[in-house]
């Protein structure tokens, strides 16, 4: 098929024998990426680093496998009182006063007065170091004394460079100090109390800012009412209106109106589960009336939405969805019925909570983007094709331009609907992958790209260990009635197509080697699999394929008795060196970061020092080598 342009989109693949899946395709049709935007630039980096706030450190570092010592290092966001003091802290604000001066024209040296740089004050919110000495500092801003609302940026800096700042304004330098509204305090608090939707018990607090809209700071009031809205719940508005004409620019609300509620649903895999909800009034649902919305507000208000069949065109991610989030008057969701849609629904809201849990616990990375932000999952979808001719439903993809999940709903009489817990790990992940190495979905990139997301979906499932489904090295064996997994981690090959071994010269994109060779990232992944496998379990065949696979078939140069070090410490070693890889990684290159990887976490104590070469010999089992001229360790076995 034709490559799709912008189309960021990757899916599960669902090979089957009789049903062969449409295969997503990432844009490469435009060739090798520029790189980051310039650190002048004022667009937001779509693909930048995830900066989050992360959490205390979690117990399940504290449940450490096999290949961990006990020594736990706490790392994260700084805390606030020590921001201002931090020297990071001070270089960043020094880069961005550089860059503001030289893109005015000007020294920081010759403006030093409100009429110039210092017009301009940058307040430290957070700060986050990476482990390959990336630095991310988050600033509020205020312009000539006055808060600027909407004017936070983020400034990632590395090797004392300033690489690109996130930000949604770009502010001019100073002429003189804040103007004086026109607008008086009492005719501000008016003009705000029209678009208050409630009562307020007190007189509104108010205070003079700026407000950014289209990049310019408008100067504006902020009218802070307190009191109950029109369901009688507690509220808390911020209303910004124009200061010189008092026009509407804006409301910011400090109390969401929704509360957390738990709910019940039938799951097809996994039994009867809870799950969280969110119980809203009437206003809250548009006209459904009280009730439950499939939002998760413990989990950044990640939703699920019911296309009730609506055609997804397969060629192009399908685009946007009107679909307002799944409402129920019980908070019971779903039933025993085999293809009753609130079960898929169920299914799939288990699961994204259960991978957001993952990755939280594991790697202490808050949602996708690590912002904290929840996703919109749509289920129940039939796909076409370009010319609107059906294709094949036995699928799910994760649409990285509009940033959410579509399942499918499967082929009655030979699958369930596309729902289960690995998949949607599986699909959360290629998420990740875009908010990280956004790794190109072809050649030896691809695989890494595929196998990434196999890695996760597998790990989620091991995670969330439930005994209606225990957990395996099976991807997807949950979907196909007959219970045949869609991919082998521990023998790639058994599915008939995917790969083992890693070939000499690696994995090509070009049509003749993905359609003749079947060089499709969705087989190319066996090989991250295969070494995922070898590295956390060994050379031990599942219990379930002792009778057909043996110990040697395991590995492709004729290593034995290779070791594993553990489920835990391989998806720390693979989570880490996945977010130094870039777009156009590949194999050899990411044994090396897996070996650097493994090293970087010895060096911090969370790991013994023989994994580094486990990792090694993982590779060398699959046939995967070292990129030329790199001096990295070899398999001492």
């Amino acid at each position: 098929m034709d490559i799709k342009q912008r189309v960021l989109t990757a899916s599960i693949l669902l090979a089957m024998a009789a049903t062969a899946a449409t295969p997503w395709t990432k844009s490469e049709g435009a060739g090798d990426p520029a790189g980051p935007a310039s650190p002048a630039s004022n667009d937001p980096q779509p693909h930048a680093p995830a900066v989050g706030h992360a959490q205390a450190r979690p117990a399940a570092l504290n449940r450490l496998g096999p290949g961990f010592v006990p020594t736990v290092v706490a790392s994260g966001s700084t805390p606030v009182a020590e921001l201002e003091q931090h020297p990071v802290v001070a270089q960043a604000r020094e880069l961005l006063r550089a860059q503001k001066a030289a893109d005015n024209g000007a020294t920081a040296a010759s403006a030093t007065d409100p009429e110039g740089l210092d017009a301009e004050v940058y307040r430290p919110r957070d700060l986050i170091v990476e482990a390959d000495g990336s630095q991310y500092v988050r600033f509020d801003r205020t312009f000539q004394g006055l808060p600027v609302i909407g004017g936070g940026l983020v400034a990632h800096i590395k090797d004392g460079q300033l690489r690109w700042v996130n930000k949604t304004m770009d502010l001019k330098l100073g002429e003189g100090g804040a103007p004086t509204p026109a607008l008086s305090v009492d005719e501000a608090i008016a003009s705000a109390a029209s678009f208050f939707d409630g009562s307020s018990q007190r007189r509104p607090g108010t205070r003079v800012v700026y407000f950014a809209e289209d990049n310019q700071p408008r100067l504006a009031y902020e009218v802070a009412f307190r009191g109950t809205d029109a369901s009688q719940r507690p509220a808390h508005d911020l209303i910004y209106v124009d200061a010189d004409k008092g026009g509407f620019l804006g409301k910011d609300a400090q109390i969401l109106s929704a509360q957390a509620a738990t709910g019940r649903g039938f799951t097809i895999g996994r039994g009867q589960v809870t799950l969280s909800t969110s119980k809203v009034a009437a206003t809250e649902s548009n006209g459904r009336g009280r009730g439950f919305l499939l939002r998760d507000d413990r989990r950044g208000g990640g939703t699920v939405h019911d296309l009730a069949g609506a055609n997804v065109n397969a060629d192009t991610a399908g685009g946007e969805f009107a679909q307002l989030p799944m409402f129920d008057l019980d908070n019971v969701w779903g039933n025993e019925r085999v293809g009753n849609v609130g079960r898929s629904a169920a299914e799939v809201h288990y699961g994204v909570s259960a991978t957001w849990d993952y990755y939280r616990q594991q790697y202490e990375r808050l949602g996708i983007q690590g912002d904290g932000t929840g996703v919109k999952s749509y289920v129940n979808g039939r796909f076409v094709n370009d010319r609107g001719t059906a294709v094949s439903n036995v699928n799910a993809f994760w649409d990285g331009v509009q940033s959410h999940m579509v399942y499918g709903t499967g082929e009655p009489g030979t699958t369930h609907p596309v729902v289960a817990i690995d998949v949607a790990g599986h699909e959360m992940s290629h998420g990740v992958t875009d908010a990280t190495s956004n790794l190109f979905y072809s050649a030896d990139s691809g695989g890494l790209n595929e196998s990434n997301s196999d890695i996760h979906g597998t790990l989620v499932e091991y995670f969330d260990n439930n005994a209606n489904d225990p957990p395996d090295y099976l991807m997807g064996e949950g979907v196909r009635l007959d219970g045949a997994p869609l991919r082998y981690l521990f023998k790639p090959s058994l599915d008939g197509i995917s790969f083992d071994c890693y070939p000499v010269g690696g994995f090509k994109s070009d049509f003749i080697s993905v359609v003749q060779l079947g060089h499709d990232p969705h087989y190319t992944s066996g090989v991250g699999n295969h070494f995922f496998y070898l590295l956390a379990e060994g050379q031990v065949v599942p219990a379930s394929h002792r009778t057909t696979v043996r110990p040697a078939d395991l590995t492709c140069n004729g290593a034995v008795e290779l070791a594993g070090i553990g489920r835990d410490a391989a998806g720390k070693i693979w989570y880490r060196a996945s977010l130094a890889m870039t777009e156009r990684f590949t194999y050899p290159q990411a044994r090396q970061a897996t070996q650097v990887a493994a090293q970087e976490l010895v060096d911090k104590g969370l790991l013994e020092a023989s994994v580094v070469n486990s990792v090694a010999c993982a590779w060398e089992a699959v046939s995967v080598p070292l990129p030329g001229g790199s001096s990295a360790a070899r398999c001492l076995n």
